[in-house]
């Protein structure tokens, strides 16, 4: 067995076994200590007499010096984690030993031990005491402690060898967690020097590296890079099948979502692999600066990133409306820390006329925002009426409303299930769309858009944050179908466009948020589990549970894909939607809300079809 695993055995023992270890090294310590004491006070010649002669005091002295060791509590401290209080509690023992023996003599009068070989003995004692301890202090950390904290430190490599990832060296070594391994980066320029003495490598010596060393985790500290060039780099990262880490890109820096010095999980924007548009700023300020702003379903997802992005841009008074009351309560603390304009928080629904009626009226509001809505497919379809109250109806009600206030602006949230609906938000939000483009129809003199777009990323209802649980818990990642599909997009983005699209808005025109390519769930799904450094199948595997109802494989943003047209935004797209007749369109509104209103579930739903004549609940297989 090696000196370390006898080591490790020791330093595994129980507090009371290793007390009794060091109560005979100390005994022999004593001992010794005495000894010394007697060879420098008395003539080697002697020596062994002055023992024999004083040998009862001797004993005497040594069991009084054991007693003080213990009675001070030297052997109930941690010698491992003992700093310099050990200095004082063995100083303390030995002292309070000698004043002990010193006292016992002087009433006994029968030892007659020299003070000098007390004294000395005294001061030896105290010398090996100490030495015993910070030897094994010693050897116990050379040993067992760095070895077993050089076990526990996370191997890593920092991709990017500039500012940021010289700043993210110092930060992990402050941090003390991790060893960095090497620096890696892309520049033919860099590689091959060194930076505080680590080299910095290509991705081939990277993947060396790993080979012969493996790494448990890569840091990408590249945060000004452009999106494209990131998803290319972990896409090259994938093949190492290590976990990635990453400092907060520039925008989330300039948007104080994220610390400079903070690790965080792959941003999902980045495996899209698509740079954001600079915004139109004409376009973010025109309904914006100086106006008083409602945003419906303002504690949402979608609804706080839109009143996140109203800050910014000047507003005079932001009203948040949110059926949720804790949701409100969080959107409203957070807001406030963000910016001084007022804000008036409002607990209700958009369903409640004389609410909505109300707040228009008393805040004069110019600009509305619409994104309260049901939006969890399969909750909508056990319960269908609810939905198409709230998301249709309740539309209705807040649109009539702002015509009454004489709002200037309108702009409805939609969603890219609107389009040939196979579930009854899809179906529900189809409607709202009609009701807000007849309104637009019947007054022209208003500006009310349509806005609509795929799944925002990292929102409420988003597979992001399910598969980030699943993955964490070590749970099967769920996916309900291998070829199932879906369009992405930041939240951040999606905000700033629906602002910008509000803004172009003249008659009711639908607009279309360019989602760019469309994503397979699957793939995602094999990307974060890699990307956590786990290996797909094997550490976590996948989970097929069938389409949900209601549920399609893929999503369209248009209905008639010849109809859309480019806008003054490279990003943004309109197209002028089919609409029925207005008296035909009340008619069924009004048959639907009767429907509704005495819980008639099949008039409800013939209402439904005849509206969204589209809908069709199979057409998703």
């Amino acid at each position: 067995m090696s000196p370390g695993l006898i080591l490790k055995y020791l330093a595994d023992l129980s507090r009371r076994v290793k007390a009794a270890f060091l109560v005979c090294f100390d005994f022999v310590v004593l001992c010794f200590a005495m000894l010394l004491a007697f060879a420098v006070r008395f003539d080697p010649s002697t020596l062994e007499q002055h023992f024999r002669t004083l040998s009862e005091g001797i004993w005497a002295l040594i069991a009084v010096q054991m007693l003080a060791l213990f009675i001070s509590g030297l052997y109930r401290s941690v010698l491992r984690h003992a700093g310099s209080e050990l200095l004082v509690l063995l100083l303390r023992s030995i002292l309070l030993g000698a004043g002990l023996f010193a006292l016992m003599d002087l009433m006994l009068e029968e030892y007659h031990i020299p003070r000098s070989v007390i004294v000395m003995s005294t001061a030896f004692s105290f010398l090996g005491l100490l030495s015993i301890r910070l030897m094994i202090r010693w050897v116990v950390r050379l040993h067992v402690v760095e070895p077993q904290q050089r076990e526990k430190l996370q191997r890593v490599a920092i991709y990017g060898a500039g500012s940021a990832g010289l700043q993210l060296y110092e930060s992990l070594r402050q941090e003390g967690t991790y060893q960095l391994a090497a620096f890696v980066d892309d520049n033919p320029k860099l590689q091959g020097g060194r930076i505080r003495e680590k080299s910095i490598l290509s991705f081939s010596g990277l993947q060396t590296l790993h080979a012969n060393n493996p790494l448990d985790w890569v840091l990408l500290a590249l945060p000004g890079v452009k999106h494209e060039q990131r998803k290319n780099i972990l896409q090259k990262i994938r093949l190492l099948k290590v976990g990635v880490r990453v400092l907060p890109t520039a925008d989330q820096l300039m948007r104080g979502t994220a610390d400079a010095s903070q690790l965080q999980e792959v941003d999902i924007a980045d495996l899209l692999g698509r740079d954001e548009i600079t915004p139109d700023e004409e376009l973010l300020h025109q309904d914006i600066d100086g106006q008083t702003i409602l945003v419906t379903g303002a504690g949402g997802s979608i609804g706080s990133e839109l009143c996140r992005e109203i800050l910014r841009n000047s507003p005079k008074l932001l009203v948040l409306l949110e059926l949720n009351e804790f949701s409100l309560y969080h959107a409203e603390r957070k807001f406030r820390s963000l910016s001084s304009i007022p804000i008036v928080p409002c607990l209700g629904s958009v369903q409640d006329s004389s609410l909505v009626k109300s707040l228009l009226h008393d805040h004069k509001i110019n600009t509305v925002y619409h994104a309260a809505a049901y939006k969890h497919v399969p909750l909508l379809e056990g319960n269908p009426l609810e939905g198409l109250r709230n998301n249709s109806l309740g539309t209705q009600t807040l649109v009539k409303k702002c015509i009454e206030a004489n709002v200037s602006a309108f702009v409805l949230i939609s969603t890219d299930k609107a389009v040939r609906p196979t579930n009854i938000l899809g179906a529900s939000k189809r409607i709202a769309e009609m009701i807000v483009q007849d309104t637009a129809r019947r007054f022209p003199d208003r500006r009310i858009g349509i806005v609509r777009f795929g799944n925002v990323l990292d929102s409420s209802g988003s597979v992001v944050p399910l598969f980030r649980e699943q993955i964490k818990k070590r749970m099967p990642i769920t996916v309900t179908h291998p070829e199932i599909t879906r369009y992405f997009m930041s939240i951040g983005e999606a905000a700033r466009l629906v602002i910008q699209a509000g803004a172009m808005s003249k008659n009711g025109e639908v607009f279309l948020l360019d989602m760019g390519s469309s994503v397979k769930i699957r793939d995602l799904a094999l990307q974060m589990i890699e990307l956590s450094g786990l290996i797909p199948e094997k550490d976590i595997p996948l989970q097929f549970t069938g389409l949900r109802p209601g549920e399609k494989l893929y999503e369209e943003l248009l209905i008639d894909p010849a109809q859309s047209q480019p806008t003054r935004h490279p990003r943004i797209y309109s197209s002028e939607e089919p609409l029925p007749e207005s008296e035909v369109l009340h008619k069924e509104i009004q048959l639907l809300s009767e429907a509704i209103s005495k819980r008639d579930l099949n008039s409800a739903l013939d209402s439904m079809k005849r509206l969204v004549p589209e809908y069709n609940q199979d057409n998703g297989q």
